[in-house]
């Protein structure tokens, strides 16, 4: 299977760790505004030869996303370039979304902010300098100027819900990898 994936293109996974995976997505599902949820983990693509960055089970990091996701479930969204004449390109929001991004890599992941995502408000009130995948995503897409910046808080289902569903996002890819 062959996805033409290209650096600032994000995505969602179902979750590796099939425990934690479960979890998050219960949690998510009771949440849920639509009433489903199928991924429990997101991130970014860095490079067009599909190396990743994502707050992974130790800190983040990078890794090579078709070898890390190969048989699970994933959605691959691009944000779209911009049509006012006044707006920077596509290029330069993405170059300035993975320059505020990529300062978070070696980062420890922040385990003590999992619970505060069970009541969501919780994880959105709260301020640290350490993000979980998702909200690593949302700052990115936030700094390049494809998301509004309500970052802190959000999950990997809100993610693909906006990607399915602003006019802002091409959906690249979902399915079984």
């Amino acid at each position: 299977m062959t996805i033409e994936i290209k650096r600032g293109d994000v995505f969602c996974s179902s979750n590796p760790s099939v425990g934690v995976g479960l979890l998050i997505n219960a949690v998510q599902w009771l949440w849920s505004r639509d009433g489903s949820s199928t991924y429990s983990h997101s991130g970014v693509i860095i490079s067009d030869d599909g190396q990743t960055l994502e707050a992974l089970p130790k800190k983040v990091e990078s890794q090579d996303f078709l070898k890390a996701y190969s048989g699970d479930m994933v959605l691959v969204a691009r944000p779209i370039a911009r049509k006012a004449s006044n707006v920077p390109t596509i290029d330069t929001d993405i170059d300035n979304g993975l320059r505020d991004v990529l300062k978070q890599k070696g980062n420890i992941y922040p385990w003590w902010r999992i619970p505060m995502h069970i009541i969501p408000p919780l994880a959105k009130i709260m301020i640290f300098k350490r993000m979980v995948c998702s909200e690593l995503v949302a700052y990115y897409l936030y700094k390049a100027g494809s998301r509004h910046d309500g970052y802190k808080g959000t999950n990997p289902d809100t993610l693909a819900d906006e990607w399915r569903n602003w006019n802002n996002f091409d959906i690249i890819f979902e399915g079984k990898l």
